[in-house]
């Protein structure tokens, strides 16, 4: 007997690599995404901090667990994506918007939240690493980039 291939419930499309993690949108659906990672390892450290972080709206809000899902890849063929997470999608900044928020206030804060109430030091939080999200009627500056590059201080700006 063959056992049928198991299908994830998620398909993603690559848009976006930074340098340790790939987004994926997922088709039909427009608050949610999925974020993967070069191993299973780094995937679970930055699940593991998002999730914290998402707990004191520092970071985006994470849904189930440490998984893969099927994406459709460039070439248009099925492939199997690297351990990710599912992930609420936070607004980023690009250079246009950049000078209209008061970007500066915010950033601050975020990272001194992070140290008064976490005892984190968020060394890499620059306009890349950081998004928005809503809570209640508020935009609220969350960090994106929750690997542990972000905290050792040895990736940062």
């Amino acid at each position: 007997m063959v056992k049928a291939k198991k299908e994830t419930k998620y398909i993603g499309l690559p848009v976006d690599s930074g340098s340790f993690a790939t987004f994926y949108i997922l088709k039909n659906r427009k608050t949610i995404a999925f974020k993967a990672f070069s191993s299973k390892k780094r995937a679970i450290e930055a699940y593991d901090m998002q999730k914290l972080l998402a707990e004191h709206t520092m970071a985006p809000k994470v849904y189930g667990n440490v998984r893969k899902i099927d994406y459709i890849g460039f070439d248009g063929k099925k492939n199997k994506s690297g351990w990710g997470y599912i992930t609420e999608i936070a607004r980023t900044i690009n250079d246009d918007d950049f000078n209209t928020y008061d970007f500066e206030d915010d950033r601050r804060g975020l990272v001194e939240c992070m140290y008064i109430e976490l005892g984190l030091d968020f060394g890499d939080c620059h306009s890349q690493n950081v998004g928005y999200v809503k809570r209640g009627k508020e935009n609220v500056m969350v960090c994106i980039d929750t690997g542990a590059e972000s905290f050792s201080g040895e990736y940062a700006y």
